[in-house]
């Protein structure tokens, strides 16, 4: 066997390794959901009160495909006769923030739903709002 046969065996061992080392290291878009879930309620949650609304934690389920809000409805919101009122309105705005957003984008395409749970903050016990796309 001359020297460059070697030298190319070598070489085409090298290159396969590193394929397989890479290939191995990539996660699937489940895990990342999971991972991008876990890491926003780690590092934001709860999150402030904007228009009334908090979220409490981010979870995504791998089994179901579907990455839920769970959230708290405070001052105004937290009444269920205008939750009620305004359901298809808030459920309107709810899926065109999914839509829209380009963090969800990869999971939109992927055809994962998306779910909110919205609670009570008077009473966390009632959930005022849920929905699912």
């Amino acid at each position: 066997m001359t020297h460059l046969t070697t030298y190319k065996r070598l070489t085409f061992i090298i290159l396969m390794l590193i394929i397989t080392v890479l290939s191995a290291c990539q996660e699937s878009l489940e895990e990342k959901a999971a991972r991008d879930a876990a890491e926003y309620t780690r590092k934001y949650c709860p999150t402030p009160v904007i228009n009334y609304t908090r979220t409490d934690s981010v979870s995504f389920n791998k089994a179901t495909h579907v990455y839920t809000y769970y959230c708290t409805f405070s001052d105004v919101m937290d009444n269920s006769e205008i939750i009620d009122k305004n359901r298809t309105e808030i459920t309107r705005m709810l899926g065109t923030a999914i839509k829209e957003s380009t963090n969800m984008k990869p999971y939109v395409q992927a055809g994962f739903h998306f779910r909110y749970i919205c609670r009570s903050a008077k009473n966390p016990d009632v959930i005022l709002l849920q929905v699912q796309f």
